[in-house]
C-alpha cells in the first residue's frame, strides 16, 4: 500500500481519489477544505509515495515549483502541458486519464485510457501505478500526449458543444435532446465502424447549397458564422 497525496478535489482529483482508496492510503489536499480533506498548506510531499497534482493547467508548473523537493514521484494529470512543468523534482511524471470526468456521473476506470510519462528510474513505478486502476495504459512523450488531447478537444468538448447547439434549436419548437439520441447514436457507430472520414454525410458533403443557405437564413451571429465555417471545412475534406 502506498501514500498518495491528491491536491485537488475537483471532477478528476475526486474520481482518482475516491479509485486509489481502494488500495492505497490517500489524503485529499485543497486550499479550502472541506470535511474529510486537509489544507493545502499543510502537504508535506516527503511524507508520501505518490503527489498527485489535479490542477488547472496554468498553475502546475507555479504549484511545482514552490513544492520543496523531497523522495516522492511527482505526478501531473494534464493532457496538453509537458513532463518539464515539473523540473524541479528529480522523481516527476505524468499520468493523464483520457476521459472527460464529472462529479455527478460514475467512470468505469478500468477502461478509461490512462497516458503515462516519467523519467526513466520511475517511469515503470507510474506504469504500475496506472495499471492498478485500468486495463488500457500507454506510455507517451510530452508532444505526442499533447496533440491526443487536442484531438480530443475536438471529439469531446467541441462535439458536445455542438450538442448544446441542437439543444437550443430543439427546444425552440418542444423537443429535447434525447429526440434525436437514434440519429446521434448512429452517426458514433457508423464513425466506429467506417471511420469518421468515411462517415460524412448531409447538406456540407452533397454540396446541397440550397439546403445550406436555408439553414444560415435560420440563424444569426456567432452559430451563423459556426455553420458557415464548419461547411467549409467539411468541403475541405471530402
Amino acid at each position: 500500500m502506498s501514500k498518495i497525496a491528491i491536491v485537488g478535489h475537483g471532477n478528476l482529483g475526486s474520481h482518482l481519489a475516491g479509485k486509489f482508496s481502494e488500495n492505497h492510503d490517500v489524503t485529499i489536499f485543497t486550499r479550502n477544505p472541506c470535511e474529510g480533506e486537509s489544507d493545502l498548506t499543510f502537504l508535506e510531499a516527503a511524507d508520501f509515495d505518490f503527489v498527485i497534482l489535479t490542477l488547472l493547467d496554468d498553475m502546475i508548473g507555479e504549484f511545482s515549483d514552490k513544492l520543496p523537493k523531497s523522495d516522492a514521484i511527482i505526478l501531473h494529470t494534464s493532457g496538453s502541458r509537458p513532463l518539464s512543468d515539473l523540473n524541479m523534482h528529480r522523481k516527476r511524471g505524468v499520468l493523464y486519464p483520457l476521459q472527460t470526468f464529472s462529479k455527478e456521473k460514475n467512470i468505469d476506470f478500468e477502461k478509461v485510457q490512462i497516458l503515462v510519462e516519467g523519467t526513466p528510474e520511475i517511469k515503470s513505478e507510474i506504469v504500475k501505478l496506472a495499471m492498478e486502476i485500468s486495463n488500457h495504459v500507454k506510455v507517451m512523450n510530452s508532444s505526442d500526449r499533447a496533440k491526443t488531447h487536442l484531438a480530443a478537444v475536438f471529439a469531446c468538448n467541441f462535439s458536445n458543444h455542438m450538442y448544446h447547439i441542437a439543444e437550443k434549436q430543439l427546444k425552440e419548437i418542444g423537443m429535447t435532446f434525447r429526440d434525436i439520441l437514434p440519429l446521434v447514436n448512429e452517426t458514433l457507430e457508423k464513425a466506429i465502424a467506417l471511420n469518421p472520414s468515411n462517415a460524412q454525410t448531409g447538406p456540407a458533403v452533397r454540396k446541397d447549397q440550397v439546403t445550406i443557405d436555408r439553414q444560415l437564413e435560420m440563424l444569426n451571429g456567432n452559430e451563423q458564422l459556426l455553420y458557415e465555417l464548419i461547411t467549409k471545412n467539411i468541403q475541405r475534406y471530402t
